[in-house]
């Protein structure tokens, strides 16, 4: 029987459609008070959460809002009167206007909220930290409604990402090892060495903006579940994914610079493949949330999720 259940969840899940068991999962963790932030987590390491409720349980473990439901209201409305008097600052200064995109309004409140506003405006938008708070920006103004919650959850994601930026090399030798790895005949991990695709892809981009830009939001929010239910690691096996993913044409390119261009503009058609083969890869690798030898600054490391 069990393997039957087993069986019918992932066909529904191979289908589109969310197992009946994770949707009163994650709706029985909602109805706890307070929410157990480590169980909230731990749901989102071992299954995609629900459309429905991804904006509350991403901006409950962001740390938007408190684990306690009786004070949203309250730190909601403390939470738009800032996002208010930010917008409200930089239109009085003239630094923005209603024709200025939001990804770019974010980045300049951002700055100010954190104190380091550049008044050198070419600067604060090319610098590549700028260009990878964009894209995040961007993604998230697509997966949610309000821009107020828009701000907050990408602030609160690109704080997030600062916390593994200090091993983003790490991240890359990872990637070239499990590339190996997973290159069944050598050939493609073979070419790839040799005409230094590592060195002239942009990893560094790709994990700093954690595919936002790289791959349709619609795809990568399931990747984003896992980063911020604890895991770096998975954006490691989301890179191998895309390389292995697009074998054939990558076989087929001749110098590095036309892999690079094509890997810039990566079919949206394959983009789910992409993200559901990372998974794969990711469970099957262990689901590790840091690399080896790198320590989180949480106390509780889970190496594996549980089965």
């Amino acid at each position: 029987m069990a393997d039957e259940r087993n069986f019918r969840s992932h066909f529904y899940e191979k289908m589109g459609f969310r197992g009946v068991e994770e949707n009163k999962l994650i709706e029985n963790l909602l109805k706890e008070q307070p929410y157990e932030l480590k169980k909230l987590s731990q749901f989102c390491l071992k299954f995609p959460v629900p459309a429905i409720y991804r904006p509350l349980v991403w901006k409950v473990l962001l740390g938007i809002l408190p684990p306690y439901q009786e004070s949203h209201e309250f730190v909601m409305t403390m939470r738009t009167d800032q996002f208010n008097d930010l917008m409200h600052s930089l239109k009085v200064m003239g630094k923005v206007d209603d024709r200025t995109p939001l990804p770019l309004v974010f980045l300049k409140m951002y700055h100010m909220e954190e104190g380091t506003l550049l008044f050198d405006e070419n600067r604060l938008v090319m610098q590549p930290e700028g260009q990878s708070f964009m894209a995040v920006a961007a993604a998230v103004l697509e997966m949610v409604e309000s821009h107020i919650d828009a701000y907050w959850i990408s602030t609160k994601f690109y704080k997030l990402q600062e916390k593994w930026k200090d091993i983003m090399h790490v991240l890359s030798e990872r990637t070239e090892h499990y590339l190996k790895k997973e290159d069944p005949d050598g050939k493609l991990y073979t070419k790839v060495l040799n005409l230094n695709i590592f060195g002239a892809i942009p990893l560094s981009r790709w994990f700093s903006s954690s595919f936002a830009g790289v791959l349709p939001e619609t795809s990568f929010e399931r990747i984003w579940d896992k980063i911020i239910g604890g895991s770096c690691t998975v954006l490691v096996f989301v890179a191998v994914a895309i390389i292995l993913t697009l074998r054939r044409p990558i076989l087929t390119l001749r110098t590095d610079a036309e892999i690079v261009q094509y890997l810039k503009n990566i079919p949206a058609d394959s983009a789910d493949i992409i993200v559901a083969k990372a998974v794969e890869l990711w469970r099957s690798h262990g689901s590790l949330l840091f690399p080896s030898g790198i320590k989180a600054d949480s106390p509780v490391i889970i190496e594996k999720v549980p089965s």
